[in-house]
């Protein structure tokens, strides 16, 4: 009788010691990462409409950061760690696609466990995105997710050089003088695809502001697959 009440005394000190051991520490099991899409200067909303400074629209990974007690982790550092590929939208010839920055970012989680990433760009057509979310806090790391996603964009950025320039010009307006073009419907307000003046509107302040990646960007690689006829947001 002795030697099982000690072991059970044993049992369930361990246990208490596990179970603090797993507070406050990154749990990839009862963490999110969750990829979204912010509209600004559209009336649709489906379509994923991006920019470098991301005045038009932007994409966004919402992160939540808890332990393996379901208990929010704050003051945590995660970084964020992005590789993507580009499939140009077939109404497109001779463009690509560019991802602002370096492909790394970090944030700290609030007092929820909550932070937040932008993920600005440029180009119009099939944005295949991979990425990582890993908790700096915990050592060794933790990595909470693994996620690859495929996004259609559209941009003011039409050639997806990192800025929104006269060369884009040349993309939209063969598109507003047809009053065709999936990536030329950028207010998405009339009928479906659809290019007329209300696009003009969402266009020329891009262009007056030279809308463009702040401090460079990553050009994307076209893999040629898949493509973009419409909105598609995972």
């Amino acid at each position: 009788m002795k030697k099982g009440l000690v072991l059970g005394i044993v049992a369930i000190a361990v246990a208490g010691l596990t179970g603090l051991a797993s507070a406050g520490l990154p749990c990839a099991a009862y963490s999110t990462a969750t990829l979204s899409a912010v509209q600004i200067k559209v009336c649709s909303t489906t379509d994923v409409i991006w920019d470098g400074p991301g005045a038009a629209g932007y994409l966004k990974i919402d992160v939540t950061v808890h332990d393996c007690l379901d208990n929010p982790v704050d003051t945590c550092s995660v970084r964020l760690d992005m590789t993507a590929d580009f499939t140009p939208d077939p109404s497109l010839t001779g463009v690509g696609g560019i991802l602002c920055g370096t492909g790394t970012m970090t944030a700290v989680t609030n007092a929820n466990g909550a932070a937040s990433f932008t993920i600005t760009g440029g180009g119009a057509g099939a944005l295949a995105l991979n990425y990582t979310i890993t908790a700096e806090c915990a050592i060794p790391e933790v990595e909470l997710a693994s996620v690859s996603d495929t996004v259609c964009v559209k941009s003011t950025d039409f050639n997806g050089n990192g800025g929104t320039n006269f060369f884009d010009t040349f993309k939209y307006l063969p598109q507003l003088s047809s009053g065709t073009g999936y990536t030329g419907d950028l207010a998405g307000c009339s009928s479906a695809n659809g290019v007329n003046f209300f696009d003009t509107f969402v266009y020329l302040p891009a262009l007056s502001g030279a809308y463009a990646c702040p401090s460079g960007g990553v050009t994307l690689s076209n893999v040629g697959t898949p493509s973009c006829s419409g909105p598609l947001l995972p």
